[in-house]
């Protein structure tokens, strides 16, 4: 029935070939004479009743979003039997497909997630849970520029919960976070969505992926993801931080919004990347001091070791020195102890008598103060519900 559609001609839309079907709607590639453009068409038919009302949500929720990175609505309505709504043809093609061909550079990688995390921010701020971010509803205009695109399954953060009316959760399982098997969708749970995205942009894979949805879903509630720097040695250690924070299990130990998580990319991305030290073996103070000057002064190591080598023995002769010369001194001036054991009766009585020697000359003493210290292959425009 859905292919009868293709060549028809409603209001000033010429229908003509069929670009994807999904499990709820289906998307074809018009012309529209009134603009002399191409234009994708979404459409639902109206004997499917919850698909019909969440497409007209979508159609609502959408108008409501005004962003350079979300896919905008051209034109809604009906058609005899059908929901139509009308979104600009995007010819380059979805992420997925770039993905396919071969995953992206860091720095392609981190423009596309800056649009994205732009788009869902926005989203947020108006309070709207996308629930669904994954790469075949991100589209390509070209290279560096993006549209967010299918807000079929989105709602709004107040919304009582995330499941359909027979129970079923919301969401892609390759790109769900592990709480949404018992909670609500929050603003959270699409940072974990964005986070999956970025793993699948940098590696060319999903980092989990079971044999069916819900044992794909339980991967990401029991199971930690193959670190990303293994299936792509390009990425540094701080980039890859990054993306595991945005994966954390715990919805409150990660960035707490698409912004943040951009953010930390681009300045990962921008940093030099440092083998971490383990916090049982730390370097020694005096290594990190030759590292740092023979970094910056390029001095040679022999000369730093003879330099250290001078100032220990220099240090050694302040201390002892002063000893040695005291020692004779204090000898003479000690006052002289005589201990004189008696024999009793009830025991051993010990009686000290010390004889009386020349007081040496009082010297004043300076008081010390002491203190311590506290050591987520097709067109896409919005198809893939």
């Amino acid at each position: 029935m859905l292919s009868t559609l293709e060549g028809i001609q409603f209001q000033h839309y010429q229908v003509q070939r069929l670009l994807d079907r999904g499990g709820m709607s289906t998307v074809y590639l018009a012309t529209d004479r009134q603009n002399q453009q191409e234009v994708a068409i979404k459409m639902v038919h109206g004997s499917h009743v919850d698909n019909s009302e969440r497409f007209q949500r979508e159609i609502e929720i959408v108008r409501t979003l005004t962003h350079e990175h979300i896919l905008p609505i051209l034109d809604s309505g009906t058609y005899e039997d059908w929901y139509y709504m009308v979104m600009p043809y995007i010819a380059g093609g979805t992420l997925q497909e770039r993905i396919e061909r071969h995953f992206l550079t860091l720095d392609d990688a981190g423009v596309i997630l800056e649009q994205v995390a732009d788009a869902l921010q926005y989203a947020h701020d108006r309070g709207i849970i996308h629930r669904d971010i994954k790469p075949t509803n991100v589209l390509l205009q070209d290279d560096d520029c993006i549209y967010l695109a299918d807000f079929g399954v989105a709602k709004a953060s107040d919304a009582d919960n995330s499941m359909t009316r027979t129970g079923a959760m919301i969401g892609t399982p390759k790109y769900m976070a592990p709480e949404l098997a018992f909670e609500p969708a929050t603003t959270v749970s699409d940072v974990y969505s964005l986070g999956v995205l970025l793993y699948q942009m940098l590696t060319g894979r999903v980092p989990f992926e079971g044999a069916t949805p819900l044992q794909t879903l339980q991967k990401h509630i029991e199971e930690q993801p193959v670190p990303p720097s293994l299936l792509n040695p390009a990425i540094p250690y701080t980039v890859e931080q990054v993306i595991l924070c945005a994966m954390h299990k715990d919805p409150r130990l990660r960035f707490q919004t698409p912004h943040e998580l951009a953010q930390a990319y681009n300045a990962a991305l921008h940093t030099t990347p440092m083998t971490p030290v383990s916090p049982v073996t730390p370097m020694p103070p005096v290594l990190v001091v030759v590292r740092r000057v023979s970094r910056r002064k390029r001095i040679p190591l022999a000369l730093i070791v003879a330099l250290l080598i001078l100032v220990l023995l220099f240090s050694v002769m302040l201390v002892f020195v002063p000893l040695v010369y005291q020692q004779p001194h204090s000898a003479a001036t000690a006052p002289r102890t005589h201990i004189t054991v008696a024999a009793t009766k009830p025991g051993i009585t010990v009686t000290p008598s010390v004889q009386p020697t020349a007081r040496p000359t009082a010297t004043p003493v300076r008081q010390v103060t002491t203190s311590n210290y506290d050591h987520t292959h097709k067109h896409g425009h919005g198809h893939n519900n």
